[in-house]
Parts: C-alpha cells; structure tokens; sequence
C-alpha cells in the first residue's frame, strides 16, 4: 500500500482553507477578539486599582515622591529666584525662608512627620536623600537664624548658596529640570 504524500498534503489543505475562510471561523475570530478586549480592560483596571504607579514611584526613588506639576513648581521658584536677585538683604531672607517652606512641604508629602523642618530631616534615613540631608539641615539652620536672630545680617553669596541647596534638592527629587 502506497500513500502518495503531496495528494494528501493537499486534501488537508483544501480542507484548512475551506474552514478558514467559513463563516463559522470568522465568528470564532471575532469572538476571541472581543474576548482579547475584555482581558486587556481587565488588566488595565486591575493596574489602576492595585495603584501600579504608586508602586513605579516607590520603586524608582525608594519614596512615594508626590506628583506635583513642574510648571507649578518652577513659577513658584522663579518668586524665589526673583526675591535673590532683588539686591534687598530682607529678600534674601524671605527667599531663604520660602525655599525651606517648599522643602518642608516635600518632605511632609512624602510621609515624614513632625512638626517642623528639624524633625522631619532627623527621620530622613542616611540613604534616602544622599547628601542632601546633610546641606539641608545646615540651610534650615541658616533659616532659624533668619527667624529667630532680629539682627542677623545676609549677603548674597550666603543666600545664593543657601538656594542653590534647596534647587539641588528639588532637582534630585525631579520637581526642577
């Protein structure tokens, strides 16, 4: 008994073809493309609802760092800037104090409690913010100097430094470009 091989070759794929282009096909392909549709909105849900962004900023910066508009916050640092280049020394304090305000309220967002600036950077663990821990807590010093101190005089290098601080720090965390 012999087969001959591209006879049957071609029966199957007569066969295939016929039930390929059959109606009964198409809706079986219609199907599980709505089906596909529905298991993809599912996914998407579930990412929302299991709130996978929070666990990407987590992920990235070791912090839930806020999602705070850039634009926002550079008009708001421009103010900043601005009160620095006023010549004014009672600016230059204001600005200073301005700039410890916005770090504050970053760190408060970001889950570190306190009632004021100091305790919030003593809860800051040595790896979270690098080196900037360290040079915020000298500036917030210059801050309380600024409020605390009636007579305590400014020059503009100091303060320009004291800002460079705070725009480091908000750089690092990506709230500046």
């Amino acid at each position: 008994m012999e087969y001959d091989a591209t006879g049957l070759t071609d029966i199957f794929a007569s066969a295939w073809m016929g039930f390929y282009n059959s109606p009964l096909f198409l809706l079986l392909k219609i199907l599980i493309a709505i089906y596909l549709l529905v298991i993809l909105a599912d996914i998407v849900l579930l990412l929302i609802l299991r709130d996978v962004t929070w666990d990407i900023r987590v992920g990235a910066k070791g912090a839930d760092i806020p999602i705070v508009s850039k634009k926002k916050m550079q008009k708001r640092w421009g103010e900043i800037l601005q009160r620095l280049e006023s010549g004014n020394t009672s600016q230059y304090k204001v600005a200073i104090i301005e700039a410890d305000v916005v770090a504050e309220e970053i760190l408060a967002s970001i889950g570190y409690g306190g009632e004021n600036m100091a305790q919030k950077l003593e809860q800051v663990g040595d790896a979270h913010l690098d080196e900037h821990r360290e040079t915020l807590t000298e500036v917030h010093k210059l801050r309380n100097r600024i409020v605390h101190e009636a007579d305590f005089e400014i020059d503009h290098e100091t303060a320009q430094a004291a800002i460079k601080v705070y725009e480091d720090f908000l750089k690092y965390l990506d709230f500046l470009s």
